[in-house]
């Protein structure tokens, strides 16, 4: 009852807001897992399934002519984004044949089943509303944006969500209003101290709060020409509490490619950065937890499928048996009918509820559930977007800095975030995606429109 009342006047105050905090709070939202909690009949409504289309609203009565000054205004020129364009046409064709070939053709499912799909196919709707949302508000807004002010923001919000974090694990509480990865993990139980050699800990959030913090600080040093060294090394302690391999690794290729192009003397300060935590996390740190947080980051199940778990690796084997039984448009989003069975306790059923519309891994997830159209169209979304963010760094480094961090900051998210899908989400649900292929497409609409 209280969360139906939260989203309205939570709506309310949003559109009150100027332009600045109208696209911090929908950045926020798209980027980690903002929730009032259930609303009516769904569960964990998170704000980013609602906010979109608030966006969207207020920039289609932005558009209405209403005087002849409006239509002398520039128009909005989206040539060179034509592969956003045709990688959300396959997904939309991919998606309703899934529509057709499980609610239309097919007859038999359950009442639980039709409502996790139908929340699926609106996700699908709410995240390209998000992304022509994105794109259009900062083009139409840019000169009320102080982006310089909205990556300190950011970066200041995963400073203190990830030290939040941290307390509320040993404190044992929740934080308020954030839901799904910020709820998750703690310390590893016995069997995996043997395995890691120590005390381990894969705190849910930190890796959220990571993706954030790292290329905000790398927007900022565009304009600034300075590290915040106590920032730096306040993330990479997040990072390596987090326990998330994939973000270490994505973080660190990030950090690789934008130094070696374009901060070439950023090396030797990083290094010393990177010497100085070593030396910190081995004077500080217990050395249980020293060695057995350093043995999760580099420790995979041998004896599992591709090194995951029993439970990821059952997953992931029936995705590619699943894809290489409907190559062109995979099973679609429905129950999986099929036979599983493994020798480790709930697997099963774990696995069975990942088939009915992918997760914990985005790429065979594709595959299973939408097939060749699936993984195409996801390639090309977040392969053009990060060719794009690049070539914009290129383009705009030596003329201009607001541009250039904009681009910065798009492109190092999205190189963690290609490495953090290889064993996160499901390719459909990804919000954070849309979100930014909509930044960097604005930077290109940006220069369009008013020939830069």
């Amino acid at each position: 009852m209280i969360t139906t009342l939260l989203v309205p006047i939570g709506a309310v105050v949003f559109l009150s807001l100027n332009r600045f905090y109208q696209f911090t709070v929908l950045s926020l939202a798209a980027l980690l897992p903002f929730s009032f909690g259930n609303f009516r009949s769904i569960p964990n409504f998170q704000f980013i399934e609602w906010m979109p289309i608030l966006v969207f609203l207020l920039l289609i009565n932005e558009f209405i002519i209403i005087n002849k000054a409006r239509s002398k205004e520039k128009r909005l020129n989206f040539n060179g984004l034509q592969i956003f364009i045709f990688s959300i046409l396959i997904l939309i064709i991919w998606a309703a044949i899934s529509y057709f070939q499980n609610e239309v053709f097919t007859t038999y499912y359950t009442n639980m089943a039709n409502t996790g799909k139908t929340r699926i196919y609106f996700t699908i709707i709410n995240n390209i509303i998000l992304y022509f949302s994105v794109s259009i508000f900062i083009v139409q807004y840019f000169e009320q944006i102080d982006f310089q002010k909205f990556f300190k923001t950011l970066l200041y919000i995963a400073l203190f969500l990830g030290f939040l974090r941290i307390i509320a694990h040993f404190l044992d509480f929740n934080i308020p209003f954030l839901s799904g990865a910020f709820d998750y993990g703690g310390e590893y139980g016995k069997y995996r101290k043997i395995q890691y050699g120590g005390t381990a800990y894969r705190l849910g959030g930190l890796s959220e709060v990571v993706i954030i913090g790292i290329p905000s600080l790398f927007a900022i040093y565009v304009s600034d020409k300075k590290i915040n060294y106590f920032a730096l090394l306040s993330l990479l302690f997040f990072l390596f509490l987090s326990g998330g391999r994939t973000v270490l690794i994505g973080t660190f290729v990030s950090i690789f490619i934008v130094s070696f192009f374009f901060f070439p003397r950023n090396f030797i300060y990083l290094i010393g950065v990177g010497a100085l935590f070593v030396i910190a996390a081995a004077i500080f740190l217990p050395e249980s937890v020293l060695q057995g947080q350093t043995g999760r980051l580099t420790t995979l199940d041998a004896g599992n499928f591709m090194g995951q778990d029993a439970f990821r690796g059952l997953a992931w084997k029936f995705y590619i048996e699943t894809f290489l039984e409907n190559p062109i448009f995979g099973k679609g989003i429905n129950v999986y009918s099929g036979f599983i069975f493994s020798s480790v306790r709930n697997a099963e059923e774990f696995a069975r509820d990942l088939l009915f519309a992918g997760g914990h891994g985005s790429y065979f997830s594709l595959l299973a559930i939408f097939g060749i159209g699936g993984i195409t169209y996801f390639i090309l979304f977040e392969f053009g977007a990060i060719i794009l963010s690049f070539s914009k760094i290129k383009y705009f480094f030596d003329t201009n800095q607001t541009l250039t961090s904009i681009s910065v900051f798009a492109f190092m998210m999205l190189i963690i975030k290609s490495v953090d899908f290889i064993t996160a989400v499901n390719g459909i649900n990804v919000p954070i995606l849309f979100y930014l292929a909509g930044v960097i497409s604005s930077v290109k609409i940006y220069q369009n429109k008013f020939g830069l």
